[in-house]
């Protein structure tokens, strides 16, 4: 069971990064400025900037020595063992498909602002679509993604053109307040801060169907990095300075109601119907692409003996459709669920998951110092250990999610645990070939 193979290049892997992203910056990182003001959220999104260029560049050293559709997992397994890996593994499954359902409430909120209709007719015609566009294989699908990243930038670029003439410094703050900063607001802000880069790792599940993945997956990583800080600092800096904290800090929609802000002449013309639907298109973009990751991890479990072996089936076209079903219809179900909820759900689980692959880079460096590495990250395990200490800052930051959500993944991952028991033992999961070495097999 294998994936189809094409002429991914490093542009596709920055547009997939950018797109599984670029929601998380029409929505979603706004309730940190509710949390505890401006002065602190730019703090904390520097740090997870940080964190987020960190381990792009470690996963990056780890997609081009193993390229695996696997991503996080698999490379948690190969240091620690397959309980480690699986636990993992589902976790980011787990997360990926909240986030699924996360954004499609963000849709509907954005789509109910601009064309007056949303809900469960828009959510299941989405989901619909999607399906198909990736059933039909991984080169349409990417085109997409890229495509829908694109448009969404531009938006975000036109969104700060736009709030230029009417930043004012004194829109940072409520009125009566000061900017300041201090632990306890950087700390609130971190778990916000962290949606406006989250699951741009998960562009490692591209590794095995990516040409040269030694050369393209770091490229493409670092370049997805570096293009949603700038886009981060257009909506932190012009879109609070413009629109004005009061208006953004609870809004579902924080770009839209900043342009038909008050401070902005409360008017919705051409741009702010543009930046709309900037904003649905980018936000279809994360779900299509969050879509794209998860059955890939769910894929790679399957074929690795790690979940049922069925879901490791893949089409004509080379796509996982079994796979593919299966996000679909949970996703659906859990866009039912609050994004308030979901949102800490998402950043708890993968931050977890960030502290344990760091943990397996630095283990494999230790461990494995011959392993063949074409790339190796910048700062090497000193890099590893200050995103470590930052990822386990994050989980902890997350604590602040409702008691009742904490129980419910205690007895999921518990069930999930307790599930491996069950699991075939025996064979050591597949290790996809790097290119150079299928020509040499294929000849």
């Amino acid at each position: 069971m294998t994936l189809a193979r094409s002429t991914i290049d490093w542009r596709h892997v920055a547009g997939l990064g950018v797109a599984l992203v670029v929601a998380g910056q029409f929505s979603g990182w706004n309730y940190g400025l509710a949390s505890a003001g401006w002065a602190n959220m730019i703090v904390a999104t520097l740090l997870m900037a940080s964190l987020s260029l960190g381990l792009a560049l470690c996963l990056s050293e780890l997609c081009a020595a193993r390229p695996h559709a696997g991503g996080l997992y698999i490379y948690c397994e190969d240091a620690f063992g397959p309980f480690v890996g699986y636990i993992v593994g589902c976790a980011v499954v787990v997360a990926l498909i909240a986030g699924c359902g996360a954004a499609t409430e963000f849709i509907s909120a954005y789509a109910t602002h601009v064309f007056g209709s949303g809900g469960w007719p828009l959510k299941i015609a989405i989901y619909v679509v999607i399906l198909l566009l990736h059933l039909r294989g991984v080169g349409e699908a990417m085109w997409l993604m890229v495509g829908a990243g694109l448009l969404a930038l531009a938006a975000i670029l036109l969104f700060g053109v736009t709030m230029v003439p009417h930043f004012d410094p004194a829109n940072l703050t409520l009125a009566g307040e000061r900017l300041h900063v201090d632990p306890t607001g950087i700390f609130a802000c971190i778990p916000f801060a962290i949606w406006l880069f989250i699951a741009v790792e998960q562009t490692a599940a591209a590794a095995e169907e990516v040409a040269e993945p030694s050369r393209n997956m770091p490229k493409g990583i670092i370049a997805a990095v570096l293009i949603l800080l700038i886009s981060a600092m257009v909506v932190l800096v012009l879109g609070v300075g413009g629109g004005g904290i009061g208006h953004i800090g609870g809004a579902d929609d924080p770009l839209y109601a900043a342009m038909a802000s008050p401070e902005v002449g409360g008017t919705a013309g051409w741009a702010t119907a543009f930046v709309g639907m900037g904003g649905i298109v980018g936000l279809l973009g994360t779900l299509f692409s969050l879509v794209y990751s998860t059955s890939r991890q769910i894929f790679a479990l399957a074929r690795d003996g790690r979940m049922p072996a069925i879901l490791g089936r893949t089409n004509k076209r080379g796509a996982p459709d079994l796979a593919l079903l299966l996000v679909v219809a949970v996703a659906v179900a859990v866009s039912a669920i609050s994004p308030d909820k979901v949102l800490l759900v998402v950043v708890l689980l993968l931050s977890a998951s960030y502290v344990v692959l760091l943990a397996a880079f630095i283990r494999l460096r230790i461990n494995q110092p011959d392993l063949p590495r074409p790339f190796r990250a910048w700062g090497g395990i000193g890099t590893a250990m200050l995103c470590m200490i930052l990822s386990a800052v994050l989980f902890a930051a997350c604590f602040q999610v409702d008691a009742t959500v904490l129980i419910g993944l205690g007895l999921l991952f518990a069930a999930i645990a307790l599930s491996y028991l069950r699991l075939p033992r025996g064979g050591a999961p597949s290790s996809p070939l790097l290119p150079e070495e299928r020509s040499a097999d294929a000849s």
